[in-house]
């Protein structure tokens, strides 16, 4: 028998607001998108938007995750797969971004913060130098923040100057306090 749209309306709009306000998951019967996608699917089993809908809060929780990982924070991105692959241990967004989180978790940080005033003095100079020879020797991903482009290049230059045949590869912001950080995989 099939359900009166009514019916479906305003679970859809709950649904809808929750993921809007990343209220995923939580305990049976309460407030969550998921929650209100499956009274949805009770109701009408084969209904493309909360099908879609539950598919969407696995793709959320997939995007926090790499939202984390980017951040250095691992426990948090392995917690948000967790809960992703309790919705939809099959999603194929889930494996991929696993293995990027594994890969971060094996590999070697370091950081180093640069006074952004004085930031072409010997010591940098031969800090950047450093950091370089060692992004090129353990292929290292570097993350240059620096007050400006100009001075985000100038740091790349010092960095990609160091002995090594391979260039550093790089990604920069703008932004303070200046800084770069080495992601290797190699030690």
């Amino acid at each position: 028998m099939p359900v009166a749209p009514e019916q479906l309306y305003p679970l859809l709009d709950a649904a809808e607001a929750a993921l809007a306000e990343d209220r995923l998951t939580a305990g049976p019967g309460q407030d969550s998108a998921h929650g209100y996608f499956l009274q949805v699917l009770a109701l009408d089993p084969n209904n493309d938007e909360a099908l879609r809908g539950v598919e969407r809060i696995v793709e959320r929780f997939v995007e926090l995750a790499l939202t984390a990982a980017d951040d250095w924070q691992l426990a948090t991105a392995r917690s948000m797969l967790a809960r992703a692959r309790l919705i939809d241990a099959d999603h194929p967004s889930i494996a991929p971004t696993q293995a990027q989180v594994d890969l971060l978790s094996n590999a070697n940080r370091e950081e180093q913060f640069f006074d952004h005033k004085n930031m072409q003095s010997t010591q940098n100079r031969q800090l950047l130098a450093r950091m370089g020879k060692t992004a090129k020797t353990f292929d290292c991903r570097a993350t240059i923040r620096a007050l400006n482009d100009v001075q985000g290049r100038w740091m790349y230059q010092q960095m990609n100057a160091a002995s090594g045949d391979d260039r550093v590869r790089a990604t920069m912001e703008i932004g303070l306090p200046a800084r770069v950080a080495l992601v290797c995989f190699n030690p």
